[in-house]
């Protein structure tokens, strides 16, 4: 039922916009309530009250009921009546409080007990782990300690040949080595390891190599035992074929034998230096060929009259007083040959009775594996008693460079041969008193023609102007065996060195053995690699000390390179004695960076060309890569000149100590192998 009253309508205002916002949601904040309450009450002291209200409500039901059974009920029991009514209605609500209370405080526990379990299973399961990485720990422990490496049954080299075999780099931190130490023990035994392997890698690389060679020799062996097993058959049937004919016509060895007839027919300095090298070719077993080359015929014409001329003692000027008589005939007779005899020049007739030559020549053919082929002509000038060669080299396609071409030339090759001997002079004390009686100047003018007259050539033919006798047999003996070696040394050499101009002129430094101590790590780079003259060489003004001193002479072989870096460009004259490597090729250097600088002007400069030109004792085992090793020092040392003098422009890169050292401020220009990179000094 609804109430009525008698009590006016108020009216709403109307909303302003502070009432505009919306209620907040009363059930909402009494649950966030109850929920904070219920954590906060006791659960005992809840339980108690409850156990109390239950009590109550009984106690009080009981005596409503009592109320409701009495027969009239007064006013006074009525009023009772309801307050308990009322008095039990409350107390249920707390109950109903209570119960709710209780409920959301069972949910809490129930989340906290959640946690704690979560928390328990994570501590149980971290605990398992453990026990496992324990007991796994525990395993390979004792796998280690049990474990015994294959090292041990390594036959490693004493540790005296260690120290003494292997590089600094690795023995440097031994030297002072104790055994109880077994720190030191353990890093002395792997990198005695470590050396082993790098030993038995290169024996197996040289192993497989001597094996691939075995290959090579053992295919080549068969096929040509298999060619001789073909050939001697025959042999067998054209030799038994041919000797009746043979032994009609007195002929044995058609081969030798026209090779003995040529050779009787050479002058006697040719025919011993054909004989010498036929016997030193038929003991060892070289890439040596010998032929005769010329014409039988012109030969025998030409041995013929000059055995006339030596018996009617014809000398020089007999020629000459009857050449103008045979020309007057000439013209009487013929004259339409008048024109061409007053064209004869009287000084080339001169120069063409001098330079008369025997029609033999001897042609010498040297040859090494995948290398350039080397053939010398020996030539016999009779008035002139000399014997000139003419080289000629037959260079391999795959060598391209033209400085490469040049170190390879036939004169260039045997050019200084045996010390300050060139060639361009006569050894024939005679010769130049010769040439002035028929004023043909000097000796170089006919070299173009001639060939080069080398002293050792002379040797080798058995010719010796000091002694009382031309043509010493013994003397020619004692000269080919040692001069064939040394041009085979000298062609080796000269490969090796036109293999590393053929990588510069394709700006390419070509690689050092690991046991040479080079600079591995350096940014200035090579820019251009070319040939020079000794004009050239001359008019730079920072070369004239060495002019001067007598270190360079104009039968050196002369060449420039430039190295670059940023804005600093170095150019360097390289001279390469005929000789190389032994002196080492000599650096003079000129830096152009904010000036230019010199020996003559520049401590440091000086400092490199010391450097660069000494201390390059490695013997002719280094033709192979010296002139590569000298460039990779320079390319280093520029590095280290430019960081130490302007570190801000030249972005340090080399390592060393100290940039300026001592009273004269030396800058490292040394380099050490140390580490992996090595270190650079100033001593």
């Amino acid at each position: 039922m609804v109430k009525e009253t008698n009590a006016p309508v108020r009216k709403k205002r109307k909303s302003t916009v502070a009432d505009s916002d919306p209620e907040p949601d009363i059930y909402q904040k009494i649950c966030e309530f109850e929920e904070k309450e219920a954590k906060s009450r006791d659960v005992v002291a809840d339980s108690k009250l409850f156990a109390k209200c239950i009590e109550s409500i009984h106690d009080q039901l009981h005596q409503v009921q009592e109320l409701k059974n009495s027969q009239k009920a007064q006013p006074a029991k009525q009023h009772n009546l309801s307050a308990n009514l009322a008095e039990i209605a409350v107390k249920i609500c707390l109950i109903k409080k209570l119960n709710r209370i209780d409920k959301l405080y069972q949910v809490a526990e129930r989340q906290q007990l959640i946690l704690e379990k979560q928390k328990c299973d994570s501590v149980k399961l971290t605990y398992q782990n453990l026990v496992y990485e324990l007991y796994h720990l525990t395993t390979e422990t004792n796998k280690c300690l049990a474990f015994k490496s294959e090292d041990e049954n390594i036959e490693l080299v004493s540790f005296e040949d260690f120290m003494k075999n292997a590089p600094p780099s690795i023995t440097s931190k031994f030297k002072n080595y104790d055994p109880l130490n077994h720190e030191e023990a353990h890093a002395l035994k792997l990198a005695r390891l470590e050396w082993e392997l790098t030993q038995r890698k290169n024996v197996a690389e040289e192993c497989k190599s001597l094996e691939e060679r075995k290959k090579t020799v053992v295919a080549e062996i068969t096929e040509r035992k298999e060619k001789l097993n073909d050939l001697l058959p025959l042999l067998n049937v054209v030799i038994k074929a041919a000797k009746p004919l043979q032994e009609h016509l007195g002929m044995s060895g058609d081969h030798t034998r026209k090779e003995h007839c040529l050779a009787n027919l050479l002058p006697d300095p040719l025919y011993i230096l054909y004989a010498n090298i036929v016997a030193y070719k038929s003991v060892f077993e070289t890439n040596l060929t010998v032929s005769i080359v010329g014409d039988k015929d012109d030969a025998t014409q030409f041995n013929e009259a000059q055995e006339v001329a030596n018996c009617l003692n014809e000398d020089d000027s007999e020629p000459e007083s009857e050449l103008p008589e045979v020309e007057e005939v000439v013209e009487v007779k013929k004259r339409r040959h008048r024109k061409s005899a007053q064209q004869v020049d009287p000084l080339e007739e001169k120069k063409k009775r001098l330079l008369e030559v025997h029609p033999l020549k001897i042609e010498l053919s040297f040859a090494i594996d995948e290398g350039p082929k080397l053939s010398l002509n020996f030539s016999y000038y009779t008035k002139l008693k000399l014997v000139t060669v003419n080289a000629n080299v037959d260079v391999p396609s795959k060598i391209t460079a033209n400085t490469a071409g040049e170190i390879l030339a036939g004169h260039n090759i045997l050019s200084e041969l045996v010390e300050n001997d060139t060639g361009m002079e006569s050894p024939n004390p005679s010769t130049g008193y010769l040439l002035k009686k028929m004023n043909l100047g000097l000796f170089q003018i006919l070299v173009p023609d001639i060939g080069y007259a080398y002293g050792w050539a002379q040797s080798v033919c058995g010719i010796n102007f000091l002694s009382p006798k031309k043509y010493c047999d013994k003397l020619s003996q004692q000269n080919v065996e040692m001069i064939l070696k040394v041009i085979r040394k000298r062609l080796i050499n000269r490969t090796h060195l036109a293999k590393q101009m053929q990588q510069l002129e394709q700006n390419i430094l070509p690689p050092v053995p690991e046991d040479v101590e080079t600079p591995t790590t350096r940014i200035s780079t090579i820019g251009q690699w070319s040939s020079t003259t000794f004009q050239n060489f001359c008019q730079a003004r920072f070369t004239q000390p060495l002019i001067d001193e007598e270190f360079v002479t104009v039968s050196d072989l002369f060449y420039s390179v430039k190295i670059i870096r940023g804005e600093a460009n170095l150019k360097a004259f390289v001279v390469i004695k005929n000789t190389y490597p032994l002196p080492p090729p000599i650096f003079v250097l000129d830096l152009n960076y904010k000036g230019h600088h010199n020996s003559s002007n520049c401590d440091e400069i000086r400092d490199i060309e010391r450097t660069l030109n000494v201390n390059w004792d490695h013997g002719m085992k280094s033709s192979a890569w010296l002139l590569s090793a000298q460039l990779q020092h320079l390319c280093s040392y520029l590095d280290v000149y430019l960081e130490t003098l302007d570190p801000k422009t030249f972005q340090p890169n080399a390592k060393f100590i100290q940039n300026i050292s001592g009273k004269n401020r030396r800058r490292p220009f040394k380099f050490r192998k140390i580490g992996t990179t090595g270190l650079f000094s100033q001593y």
